[in-house]
């Protein structure tokens, strides 16, 4: 998919893109990075991933204040100071990454940091994954609401079972690291419903 996007071209109930990592057992550290690109001013799920236990594993969350990263029904909000200012419709690069051990969140938009949080501190993230772009699970691999489902262009989707780098992370490109669970250049992945693969 290098050089290419998912286009979700309209709201639907039933559009997604399933992703299968490479997982093997359960997570307690992770890096999650993607580009997006849409004109939607409210809130929508970016990355969802839900296990027979959770149905928010890992959920990265935009909404017209900022940004939600969820570990296992745990959210870390970030609020942006100018979420009004919608000059500039563009691809946005986020990174975000989480540690069992400390708890700390962190989310990284456009290589710039944002003050660190916390959530769910000792947990680990099951294997059991049902990862989705498009739609946020309320339940495994179901219970979709139309108004949260995504619509614009997503592309760049990376999954690391560890803590990038400040060094790797502050950069405007997203950043290069070995061994990812998700990779876009080789990604796994299912259509479901009215979603195109299209050149950037």
């Amino acid at each position: 998919l290098d050089g290419k996007a998912f286009v979700f071209s309209k709201l639907s109930a039933n559009s997604y893109v399933l992703l299968k990592p490479n997982l093997d057992q359960g997570l307690r550290q992770l890096t999650l990075c993607l580009r997006f690109f849409t004109d939607l001013t409210h809130s929508v799920s970016l990355f969802s991933a839900a296990s027979q236990d959770h149905d928010n594993e890992i959920l990265l969350w935009r909404n017209p204040h900022g940004f939600e990263m969820c570990v296992g029904g745990e959210c870390a909000v970030f609020m942006m100071p100018n979420p009004s200012d919608r000059s500039a419709i563009r691809w946005v690069s986020v990174c975000t990454t989480w540690d069992s051990a400390t708890g700390i969140v962190q989310l990284w938009l456009d290589g710039q940091r944002l003050p660190r949080k916390g959530a769910s501190r000792g947990y680990e993230v099951k294997k059991d994954l049902m990862v989705m772009l498009g739609q946020e699970q309320d339940s495994y691999g179901g219970c979709f609401e139309v108004q949260q489902s995504f619509v614009g262009e997503i592309a760049d989707v990376y999954l690391w079972d560890k803590v990038l780098t400040a060094k790797a992370l502050n950069k405007t490109q997203l950043p290069v690291a070995s061994n990812p669970l998700l990779d876009w250049t080789s990604l796994k992945f299912e259509i479901q419903g009215d979603i195109l693969t299209e050149p950037l």
